[in-house]
């Protein structure tokens, strides 16, 4: 008897959420990317007061999906493990490209102001959408997360990028000092950096709305 393991690449499909203000001009655009266990079409609707503002805001969905609980069998998704860590970062920046060509594609969007929103997990899938995709960013923002090491040790080499850190001062799944960290490190870059602490945890607060908004220039 033989056991033989492989790997058998298979297409399945990936959502997501888009909300559009009610706009007949080219829109700028605010890719949002939702932490570990969370929806696109939940995550998207934090995002309305920005919409309210003229800004078109796009949610893809992370495409590996688990149940965040047996007992009611609800379901989550997440973007990468550790388990082939670089080809799922791979795969996640053509996704990222693709995504912004459909948006595009959709809706009437202002190519000069294009953001992307990470939380928690989805901090780390921003720092290294700007990394390895070839959407062009005007800007980003990092909600309760850290900058990962692969995109820490490579900022030199990185076009210059805006960057928004929001972060709680309670925060109890990623500490404070991970922000501070962050900012240090991006600086040390020569990146244009800014840090928002609130009092509250791990969560985007609405007072970091006129935030995002005046970065993105709504």
């Amino acid at each position: 008897m033989s056991f033989v393991t492989g790997k058998l690449s298979m297409a399945h499909s990936v959502y997501y959420a888009v909300a559009a203000p009610e706009t007949e001009a080219p829109a700028p655009l605010l890719l949002v990317l939702h932490g570990f266990g969370q929806v696109a079409a939940e995550f998207i609707k934090i995002f309305e007061p920005l919409v309210q503002r003229g800004i078109l805001v796009a949610a893809p969905q992370a495409p590996h999906q688990f149940y965040r609980s047996l007992a009611d069998r609800t379901v989550g998704f997440s973007w990468l493990t550790r388990y082939e860590r670089d080809q799922s970062i791979q795969d996640f920046a053509g996704y990222m490209e693709k995504f912004y060509d459909l948006v595009r594609r959709e809706r009437r969007v202002d190519t000069q102001r294009v953001f992307v929103l990470g939380f928690s997990q989805g901090v780390s899938m921003a720092y290294r959408m700007w990394a390895h995709s070839r959407v062009p960013l005007a800007g980003g923002i990092a909600c309760g997360g850290d900058l990962p090491p692969d995109i820490g040790e490579r900022l030199s080499a990185l076009s210059p990028l805006r960057v928004l850190l929001v972060h709680g001062r309670h925060d109890q799944i990623v500490p404070l000092r991970k922000a501070h960290e962050a900012q240090t490190q991006l600086e040390n870059a020569g990146m244009p950096v800014e840090l928002f602490e609130f009092e509250g945890q791990h969560l985007i607060p609405p007072e970091a709305m006129p935030r995002f908004a005046k970065l993105i220039g709504a």
